[in-house]
């Protein structure tokens, strides 16, 4: 019997998925944008598009801009697995203000490409002028949070995903459905969810901050 967390592989035989609902993610990357963006702009995409993931999140930020019909999504950047994926991104990046292409905002689906972003923009001297929003917390996104460059992350929350996943495949252990395998999709009393949410939150330039407190904080009671 096998649960999958953080990615997931739904048409296998998996019981069930512990981990983040990314267009859910991306509709909240999207508002966030917007807002910043005051409801128009043009914004520039960075994906890796063989990723279920990153096409979940794409979705959920065109959702959140279709309410805005002066948002435009005017390129989206295929990373295409490139080794170094922070060089790639500060290449494409700096390729668009050298040309003086009207970009308003860049938005990053994973984690890598941001740190790129950022140090063009910053290099370009257009820190706090462009919106960069990221993906995930890693020290790099958040180092370019708090010197101004990056606006806002999206961070999920891997530790919940394997905490809470540990618990639940612990309790099936102990407690075995019968039968343990089974389409529970599509059974209404079904023991067991088929995809269990551990949730996104923003981590913004004033936030970055206690965020980073908060998680020294947890590492040192662990």
């Amino acid at each position: 019997p096998v649960i999958t967390m953080d990615s997931d592989a739904p048409n296998s035989k998996r019981l069930f998925f512990v981990g983040t609902d990314n267009y859910n993610a991306g509709v909240l990357g999207g508002n966030l944008a917007s807002k910043l963006l005051n409801n128009k702009g043009n914004v520039v995409v960075f994906r890796l598009p063989n990723q279920t993931n990153q096409n979940d999140r794409l979705s959920g930020y065109q959702a959140a801009f279709s309410t805005h019909t002066e948002i435009k999504v005017s390129q989206i950047i295929d990373l295409q697995d490139q080794p170094d994926i922070s060089g790639y991104a500060y290449d494409k990046t700096k390729g668009f203000l050298d040309s003086k292409t009207k970009v308003d905002a860049f938005v990053c689906l994973e984690s890598r490409s941001c740190g790129g972003v950022a140090d063009a923009v910053n290099r370009a001297g257009m820190a706090g002028k462009i919106v960069i929003i990221a993906m995930d917390t890693d020290s790099e996104t958040l180092d370019w949070m708090q010197k101004g460059v990056t606006s806002a992350t999206i961070a999920q929350k891997p530790f919940t995903m394997a905490y809470y996943g540990a618990k639940l495949l612990g309790d099936i252990h102990l407690h075995a459905p019968s039968p343990l395998i089974n389409n529970w999709a599509e059974v209404a009393n079904a023991p067991l969810p088929t995809f269990v949410d551990t949730g996104t939150f923003i981590v913004d330039k004033a936030g970055v901050a206690a965020f980073m407190q908060q998680n020294k904080a947890a590492a040192g009671n662990q």
